[in-house]
């Protein structure tokens, strides 16, 4: 659990430089910005989360094929649940502002946050169970508590490879878009619409619209204008 904790040191590193990197501007290298850095941060998080359920895994069967003994702390016990409440304010802290600014990476964190707290809280029981039966469940817990973190990171991987491959834009969005240019005057169709998902708050989309032969062509230029302005 100790080794779990200081590994969470090193999710959150990375979650901050993956933030630090992802908020650069746009450059002659990367028009579109740098914000896709998020996913990127967010699933080298996730492979961290499922190394250590590999690690947890095998600790556990370890300890279950040879037990030790397990001896019983007070200290420990108010430890353990002081470190409890610390990551529950953690999970809901992530939770909340992941999804106030949409960010994979806080949700992927939040999801270890509460990692640890299943982990944690089986130690827990574990010493107090040992204690008073005298079984060792210490190893039987942190197998159940492994498989649950590595179902958790195997999720996490799939939800954050799949924006970095190229999510297809909702279908809410794309009747949307259709809508709003057909309502424009001088507008009588579109096609080839293609959106492109660069990083939270980084949407760009690209469509041909089709307007009557006949009209001028500085009156259909102007309408397009309107049209990327009232997009942006």
């Amino acid at each position: 659990d100790a080794i779990n904790n200081l590994s969470d040191s090193g999710s959150a590193l990375v979650t901050l430089v993956g933030f630090k990197l992802s908020g650069k501007p746009a450059d002659s290298q990367h028009p579109y910005g740098h914000a896709r850095m998020e996913y990127i941060a967010g699933l080298i998080v996730s492979f961290i989360v499922l190394f250590l359920g590999f690690q947890m895994g095998k600790t556990s069967i370890e300890k279950i094929i040879t037990p030790q003994e397990v001896k019983f702390s007070m200290i420990a016990v108010i430890i353990l649940v002081i470190s409890i409440l610390i990551k529950a304010w953690q999970f809901l802290f992530y939770r909340k502002i992941g999804k106030t600014i949409d960010s994979i990476t806080l949700l992927a964190t939040s999801i270890d946050s509460r990692n640890d707290i299943l982990s944690t809280f089986a130690v827990l029981v574990a010493v107090i169970i040992t204690r008073l039966t005298g079984f060792n469940l210490d190893g039987y817990m942190g197998l159940v508590v492994a498989l649950l973190i590595i179902i958790t990171a195997i999720n996490l991987i799939k939800d954050t490879i799949s924006p970095l491959l190229g999510n297809a834009p909702s279908k809410e969005l794309v009747d949307n878009i259709n809508k709003k240019i057909l309502s424009y005057d001088g507008i009588i169709g579109l096609h080839d619409l293609i959106v492109h998902n660069y990083g939270v708050a980084r949407c760009f989309a690209s469509v041909h619209c089709e307007v009557c032969a006949e009209q001028d062509i500085m009156i259909s230029h102007d309408i397009i204008d309107n049209i990327e302005r009232d997009f942006l």
